[in-house]
């Protein structure tokens, strides 16, 4: 009897800490081919048959399609650039640069997964080909729930958000020398209270 016993706990321990390290590598695996520039975090590898379990495993839990290695990449900001959550309820400034691309789009999604679709019937994604730029190429896009001058993503709702940029025919998917991309910063404005 106390062989059982035994044997059950062993088991037992070891579901627990196999599912606690499942759990914890799959909301933050970098380890197993993520990248990472700011806020900005993206799975280059994440389709494919060389997939690793836990990157698939991610993709399954977000529901979300990768690009092919030929097609694009897209990368995920669930905070700021100073590491505070995405809310809602606040207004933020996505300012900078992106990797090349012949064409981006950014898009808002509810932490439900959902693509953001503000009730006024704005723009629920803007894309680079119709954005207004400094002369350096360089760019700021307002993100609110009230309308912007200039380049704006309108949101609605309460709760937290994220942001998905995705960078299409990008040299930064190039298994030949993957390195750091430079992403733009996420800086937080006004919020509601």
């Amino acid at each position: 009897m106390r062989l059982i016993a035994d044997t059950l706990i062993v088991v037992l321990i070891g579901l627990v800490l196999g599912g606690a390290s499942a759990w914890y590598t799959i909301n933050t695996g970098l380890a197993f081919g993520g990248i990472r520039s700011g806020p900005w975090v993206s799975w280059p590898f994440a389709s494919g048959a060389s997939v690793d379990p836990y990157t698939m495993a991610k993709t399954v839990r977000n529901g979300t399609i990768p690009l092919g290695a030929a097609e694009g990449l897209a990368f995920e900001a669930k905070t700021d650039s100073r590491g505070e959550p995405l809310q809602l309820a606040c207004d933020y400034s996505v300012s900078g640069t992106t990797p090349p691309s012949k064409l981006w789009t950014l898009a808002a999604y509810a932490a439900s997964g959902e693509q953001i679709k503000p009730d006024n019937g704005s723009r629920s994604s803007v894309h680079s080909g119709r954005l207004l730029r400094y002369t350096d190429g360089s760019f700021r896009i307002l993100i609110s729930q009230r309308p912007k001058a200039g380049n704006w993503l309108g949101t609605a709702g309460e709760g937290r958000f994220r942001l998905v940029l995705r960078v299409y025919d990008t040299p930064v998917t190039s298994t030949s020398g993957l390195v750091t991309p430079t992403m733009p910063n996420i800086i937080r404005g006004r919020c509601e209270t």
